[in-house]
């Protein structure tokens, strides 16, 4: 009987887990098909005054994507219409790098470096902050809001309510309107880091940026932009996706590459729109360029001190297809058009198609970085091809850039891990992930503190991996059996998961309390969002290891009572002792040199671990076992 009830509790975790991980993959599917689009869509796209002549300079532009100051030796030359920098003008970090505070010097530099920018460009700032930017910043009238003195658009702000909402600039060609709408999702008031990774939507938020997508609607397009991916964004229920629907794409860049981990951090969502997350100045010094070409949008991203910069206009990458584009021009287009930003004279620029060679692009005007080449289009109806441009200066210096495109409206996929990090929930994610953590914990050592007989469970065999399996639930059911462990094992899961963490100065003159589950300063309510990840860490880093120490140690006396060898006491104890210097490392650096002693001597948490381990051995080494063994026997 007790073993079918195992068996069915299997089955049912098994069917929920089953249909939890195929709604996961099923979110990460754009689902997308050329011509399947709603009649939403539709409707939208007819509304648009597309045109379809060629050859015209004036049905072109390109904006630019950066992070802070690069000016003389790019913006000179790219002439962009817009510049887009989405969040983190400033590093403010303190030198121990955990630490952090707003440093004027730091904003200072940045607005000359504006300054100095709009010398060489008329092009239209807009700067909005990133999380960097909100360390340790109350409100709009903080002393240290540094950005409504030293940005460009923080300084045209005048209350409050402009702080906390989005803004729209549109930018009218001779062809068109482009909408571009920026939304600072930065949380209110900010934290110092590492409490300060999630952005933040209340509803008053989501309604003014509800108003900017309307006021945007009969634009040709609109580019959203933010310092958040919108899988960082905390907001119930989550629309913002749903509200960016008719924009053609969502820059970000507070992920920037993972550490060089994901290069090219690039999705797009089921609702139609890109997410393009941009790679970070700071360090890789990586910025964008993007341009809209007869309302086709391309883009590149490069590196200080690449030159030329390519952008193959048509026909256009067909990994970044939209549903919101004219891509049935491509199919009746008579030019390949290619916009080339160089410091020197270009040679030659050589296209070919699928390695046979198309022909040489020329340059239409003198003073333009557009450059065409006749083509036919016929020839490429069907399926993916490769286009490669092969580009001599007259410095002799080689570059070569090529693309994936189609005519019919096939399209390449995005690698899964970008499709992973920039279309899921991450903040319901980590929620799931930890609550199923505590959930399962909780129930295997209930479930186990139930059997008396316990070789029941046992697996049937003589191979090594049986015999482990069947050591470890002998270990976890003493642990769960023993009034003394299961409580302070389940007594301190649960206070993970209910209980403040520490109290401690989140902002230099500001107190307020963690839990996992949410954040209290002077009153105000900021969801959890990265501490459902530190409460993951904690639980894997701390109470796992915790439970299979003390069911290890209660294993050990079983098996041999109160004759203990050195051996065994130092299998014990070498694991307590790595754990507790890792437990003290951890209390004495993390918490206090980012809010300061307060959150080492008001944090039961991780203060209280350091403790909660050398007493749980010691009930360990006391535990009465005899009680136990009268059924299972000693080995």
């Amino acid at each position: 009987m007790i073993r079918m009830r195992c068996i069915v509790v299997f089955i049912v975790v098994g069917i929920a887990l089953g249909i939890g991980i195929s709604t996961f993959f099923s979110s990460l599917d754009p689902g997308r098909v050329r011509g399947s689009g709603t009649d939403v869509d539709e409707y939208l796209r007819s509304s648009r005054k597309w045109s379809s002549e060629e050859n015209k300079i004036a049905n072109i532009f390109w904006i630019v994507q950066i992070w802070n100051k690069f000016c003389e030796e790019y913006l000179s030359i790219i002439k962009p219409e817009v510049v887009l920098i989405s969040g983190d003008l400033t590093d403010a970090k303190t030198p121990s790098g955990i630490g952090s505070r707003q440093i004027r010097d730091e904003w200072i530099i940045y607005e000359n470096s504006v300054k100095k920018c709009h010398a060489y460009s008329n092009a239209k700032w807009l700067d909005l902050r990133g999380n960097h930017d909100s360390f340790d910043v109350f409100d709009f009238g903080s002393k240290n809001n540094y950005y409504k003195l030293h940005s460009v658009h923080g300084s045209s702000l005048k209350e409050k309510s402009d702080f906390e909402s989005g803004f729209i600039h549109k930018l009218e060609m001779p062809f068109g309107t482009y909408s571009f709408i920026g939304i600072d999702t930065c949380s209110r008031p900010g934290p110092n880091r590492p409490f300060n990774f999630f952005g933040y939507l209340d509803d008053k938020q989501i309604q003014h940026i509800k108003s900017l997508e309307a006021a945007s609607k009969g634009s040709n397009h609109t580019v959203w932009f933010g310092h958040f991916p919108t899988s960082l964004i905390v907001h119930n229920p989550p629309v913002l996706r749903q509200i960016m629907s008719s924009a053609i794409a969502y820059l970000c860049g507070h992920l920037h590459t993972l550490n060089n981990l994901v290069p090219k951090m690039y999705s797009r969502h089921k609702t139609g729109q890109l997410e393009l997350e941009l790679g970070d100045w700071k360090d890789n010094r990586i910025f964008r360029v993007m341009a809209f070409d007869h309302d086709l949008m391309s883009f590149t991203d490069a590196k200080l001190g690449t030159w030329p910069i390519v952008i193959i206009t048509n026909p256009k990458n067909n990994q970044f297809y939209s549903p919101h584009e004219p891509l049935e021009l491509i199919a009746s287009s008579t030019l390949i058009r290619i916009l080339i930003f160089s410091h020197v004279k270009i040679k030659q620029v050589e296209v070919k198609i699928d390695k046979q060679l198309e022909g040489y692009a020329y340059q239409v005007d003198p003073n333009h970085p557009l450059y065409e080449l006749p083509w036919s289009p016929v020839h490429f109806a069907s399926g993916t091809h490769t286009i490669e441009v092969f580009i001599t200066d007259a410095h002799r210096m080689n570059t070569t850039v090529s693309q994936h495109f189609s005519v019919d409206g096939s399209e390449m996929h995005f690698d899964f891990v970008p499709r992973l990090i920039l279309m899921l929930n991450i903040y319901s994610a980590g929620k799931l992930i930890f609550s199923l953590l505590v959930f399962f914990y909780a129930l295997v050592l209930t479930s186990l503190r139930q059997f008396t007989y316990i070789r029941v469970c046992y697996l049937h065999g003589r191979v090594f991996v049986t015999s482990f399996v069947n050591a470890w639930i002998m270990k976890l059911w003493l642990a769960a059996r023993s009034n003394v462990s299961y409580y302070i094992l389940i007594g301190s899961v649960l206070y993970l998961t209910f209980g403040p963490w520490f109290v401690g100065y989140l902002l230099s003159d500001k107190i307020g309390v963690v839990f996992v589950w949410g954040i209290l300063v002077e009153g105000t309510f900021l969801p959890g969002g990265i501490t459902y990840f530190y409460g993951i860490f904690q639980f894997l880093m701390f109470n796992v290891p915790l439970t299979l120490i003390l069911g290890h140690l209660l294993d050990t006396r079983r098996k041999h009572g109160h004759k203990l060898s050195l051996g065994h006491h130092l299998s014990i104890l070498i694991p307590v002792g790595l754990l507790q210097v890792f437990t003290i490392y951890l209390v004495l650096t993390e918490f206090p040199r980012a809010y300061g002693q307060t959150s080492l001597l008001l944090g039961p948490l991780r203060t209280g671990s350091t403790l909660l381990l050398p007493l749980s051995v010691l009930c360990a080494y006391r535990t009465d076992l005899k009680h136990l063994l009268a059924v299972n026997g000693p080995t």
